[in-house]
């Protein structure tokens, strides 16, 4: 079982709000209905969960994460760089593999990969701090200096997340007795790459957990449950640059079970 602490809030996050779909809406119009809304509502961290084998998989490991050992309806973070487009370290590198360790497994991805509702059913946006581009704000800056997001790039000594990627493409794949990676300490890459940009600039992402197994249900319990901690902590960024707020933030859910149903079976 991974160590976890429980929040001491007996009701949920009242700004963590449902956005449902409306029907036959995939993805991409989910998030432009939702910024037609509220402007900035898709900054900050983006959630996804998959219906592949690899999601499946990372949904059912994630159970240790939750009190009821449910899996989770989560398996990958990001940070949005734009309406378009976001930062991820997906298990799944859409470039060549001599490209990972360059970029320390981080990638672009556009947001219309994964509009598939079938392939990825659920999608959250939560917003840990009132100015999400601070992991970029040394690239506007004269004369331009390396943001948090290009040191983390360029400094596999900031955090190895390809060391994260084998592990767990090992327990997706079956290979030899490779265990959960989670219990192991090796959290979710797209997840650590999220909560180290964010644990950068002195936003905790992750309070409820006791170990170093970040994930995506650790954050999305961490907006929805930990309220009362972030704040508490507000003042602790007051003048750092970085304006952390109590989370806010939008989800939508078709696939509360996980299931693996991507792509469609042919029988």
């Amino acid at each position: 079982m991974l160590a976890t602490r429980q929040s001491e809030a007996v009701a949920p996050n009242p700004d963590i709000k449902e956005f449902k779909a409306e029907p036959r809406e995939n993805n991409e119009q989910w998030l432009a209905r939702l910024r037609s809304t509220d402007a900035k509502a898709t900054d900050g961290v983006i959630l996804m969960g998959g219906a592949t084998l690899s999601h499946f998989r990372m949904r059912v490991a994630q159970s240790h994460v939750r009190g009821n050992l449910l899996p989770s309806c989560w398996s990958l973070a990001g940070l949005m760089v734009d309406d378009e487009k976001f930062l991820t370290v997906p298990l799944a590198f859409g470039g060549k593999t001599s490209d990972v360790p360059q970029s320390n497994g981080v990638q672009t991805c556009p947001v219309e990969d994964y509009k598939n509702p079938k392939q990825f059913p659920n999608i959250a946006v939560l917003r840990f701090v009132d100015n999400p581009e601070f992991i970029f704000s040394g690239r506007d800056k004269e004369p331009p200096e390396r943001s948090i997001v290009d040191n983390i790039k360029s400094q596999r000594g900031i955090v190895d997340l390809p060391a994260l990627l084998l592990a767990w493409l090992a327990y997706i794949w079956g290979v030899s007795q490779r265990g959960n990676p989670l219990l192991e300490g090796a959290g979710i890459p797209s997840a650590v790459f999220a909560e180290t940009a964010y644990g950068i600039g002195g936003i905790e992402m992750t309070p409820g957990l006791s170990s170093t197994s970040s994930c995506p249900e650790a954050i999305w319990h961490a907006a929805k449950w930990w309220h009362g901690f972030y704040r508490e902590t507000l003042k602790l960024t007051e003048g750092s640059g970085v304006k952390g707020i109590v989370p806010t933030g939008y989800y939508m859910i078709r696939q509360e079970a996980a299931a693996a149903n991507w792509p469609p079976a042919n029988t």
